[in-house]
């Protein structure tokens, strides 16, 4: 058994389970151990883990942002595409809300409550927090030295916190809106450099960027474990009653947010091209799962964007750029939560709205989100005053409601989020052009068996010396190779045909053989090895001359090939 299996969904799920069922039974685990909390004890690995997966966020940030907005200010196209993502995520943003409020006012949450839960939710109210402040899990846009971070919520820190004075500063207390800003700038600063240090310079930085997903990459063969640990703290914080007198609330925003997940899925299965929905689901799995056992959006963006550019093909540049920024400004999950909260408020206290009112709370509640950047926690939760404020209702009074079932709402929050900004860069980014500058696209007939020369290895991937020969080509061309087994995606063009080709007397029809780089021998009859070659393609020449010279270097012996 290979360390892979930890990646594997099955193992996730069950690491999810065994974490909800620790935490459900954390009282007995815990008189049978003699501590006090047994979940809470185990969930400081799991914090630890997320710690580290943090720690790539920001760098991150900066070089995704900053070397894609190069890359796009150097292309006169990019205009294009920047009022393409404005309005996807502006209209985004008003069908959540739309949705939010229709969930809201059809499902009635604040109504026909009987009244044991009206009494309770009375005691709530009325009563005084005595516990600790909720943790904050995302990378706060509110400089920590501040005192009273509920004062400076709202647009007044939305808009105050956007232009950092000290980038250091910060870079240190992780204010992210300032970053975002300081990332944009930095960008189109690259894109007025001169030819040769921009591109020295975009190199660099996504140099950093791929150094630092690989270490998210290594990070996720402990996600079962993490997984287990954070949901078991998770679990162990909510408290039953306050679950039970909320449950109709939480019913409908876990049911609206199944609605707008099959919705997204849907944008999502149509834009990859992808046959089967399900295989959609099965690639996003990783982002999907880490957005609810962290709580933190921006711990699942390498994840994100690995997924979108690696496993399902979408441009690469505009993915760098779009999912940082929407996980920053596309507070999705915040605007659905905020329309569903106010009416959850108005219906308890039996207020009737008037249409003005309707629509001051559909831009309150895109405005309040907008304004929840970077932030969770108690912080988030007080920007529904924007919303409440005007319609003359109490924030102080039900904040404590929110606070306590906070835990529960959380995860489905930040996933919606995520999945939220995933489809939305899907709309922006479109399909990937492999033939572009940057990609060296392959397709793979079904042809894995005749080692050493392309075979399936252990965990059922590719390899052989075709493979080698395939990586190095792409590494002397300065591109990312992406291999298709069978035919690629629909719309994506194809620069080489691989799988074990046999050079024989005449190529396919519209193809041209490559040089050779090897031979085999099959019932005593040497027959040469070589790739199919699109004779239109623009590097079809520099091809020709790498394998040239990978076989002059014998580059291909030490890899157990004949030449």
């Amino acid at each position: 058994m290979t360390v892979g299996v930890l990646k594997h969904p099955l193992v996730i799920l069950a690491s999810v389970f065994i974490g909800i069922v620790i935490g459900l039974c954390n009282g007995p685990i815990s008189a049978f151990f003699g501590v006090r909390s047994f979940a809470q004890i185990i969930s400081m690995p799991g914090q630890v883990y997320l710690f580290y997966l943090q720690m790539t966020v920001i760098p991150i940030i900066v070089t995704a942002i900053s070397s894609s907005i190069g890359r796009l200010m150097r292309n006169r196209s990019s205009h294009g595409l920047i009022r393409k993502m404005c309005f996807v995520f502006l209209a985004g943003l008003a069908v959540t809300a739309l949705i939010g409020m229709a969930v809201g006012i059809l499902g009635r949450p604040g109504a026909g409550l009987d009244e044991d839960t009206r009494s309770l939710l009375t005691r709530l109210i009325s009563s005084q927090t005595a516990g600790e402040e909720p943790e904050i899990l995302e990378v706060t846009l509110l400089n920590t030295q501040s005192t009273e971070p509920e004062l400076r919520s709202g647009l007044a820190v939305f808009l105050t916190s956007l232009i950092p004075s000290n980038i250091f500063s910060a870079l240190a207390f992780g204010s992210t809106m300032a970053i975002v800003f300081f990332s944009i700038v930095f960008g189109i600063a690259i894109g007025f450099v001169n030819d040769q240090p921009a591109d020295m310079l975009i190199k660099f930085l996504s140099a950093v960027f791929e150094a630092f997903q690989k270490l998210v990459s290594a990070s996720l063969y402990l996600l079962p474990f993490g997984l287990i640990c954070l949901m078991a703290g998770q679990i162990a914080q909510v408290g039953i009653l306050v679950f039970m007198a909320m449950s109709k609330f939480i019913i409908l925003y876990c049911a609206g947010t199944a609605l707008l997940f099959i919705v997204t899925t849907a944008v999502i299965w149509t834009r990859s091209g992808i046959a089967n929905p399900f295989k959609v689901l099965s690639l996003l799995f990783e982002p999907i799962m880490l957005a609810f056992a962290t709580r933190n959006s921006m711990a699942t963006l390498p994840s994100a964007i690995s997924c979108l550019d690696d496993k399902m093909s979408f441009d690469r540049t505009t993915v760098n750029l779009t999912l940082p920024l929407g996980m920053t400004l596309g507070r999705f999950g915040n605007v659905f939560y905020f329309a569903v909260a106010v009416f959850f408020v108005v219906q308890i206290y039996g207020m009737d709205l008037a249409a003005a009112q309707y629509a001051a709370v559909f831009l309150g509640v895109i405005f309040a989100g907008a304004a929840t950047a970077g932030a969770s926690g108690i912080v988030t939760l007080s920007v529904i005053g924007m919303v409440l404020s005007p319609l003359n209702l109490p924030v102080e009074a039900v904040l404590i409601i929110f606070m306590a079932i906070d835990p529960i709402i959380d995860p489905f929050r930040t996933f919606l989020l995520v999945y939220g900004n995933i489809g939305a860069t899907t709309l922006i980014a479109g399909k990937q052009k492999i033939y572009g500058a940057d990609f060296l696209s392959v397709s793979m007939r079904k042809n894995s068996g005749r080692r050493p020369v392309l075979y399936r290895g252990p965990d059922g991937g590719l390899e052989g010396i075709e493979i080698d020969l395939l990586r190095e080509i792409a590494r002397r061309l300065d591109k990312k190779l992406v291999i298709h087994e069978g035919s690629p995606p629909e719309g994506l063009r194809t620069d080489i045909i691989g799988g074990s080709v046999i050079k024989t007397e005449a190529p396919p029809p519209g193809l041209i053989f490559s040089q050779s780089y090897g031979a085999i021998t099959e019932r005593d009859v040497r027959m040469e090895l070589c790739l199919l070659l699109s004779p239109f393609s623009v590097d079809s020449v520099a091809i020709n001359g790498i394998i040239k010279k990978i076989t002059a270097e014998n580059f291909l012996k030490t890899k157990g090939g004949e030449n």
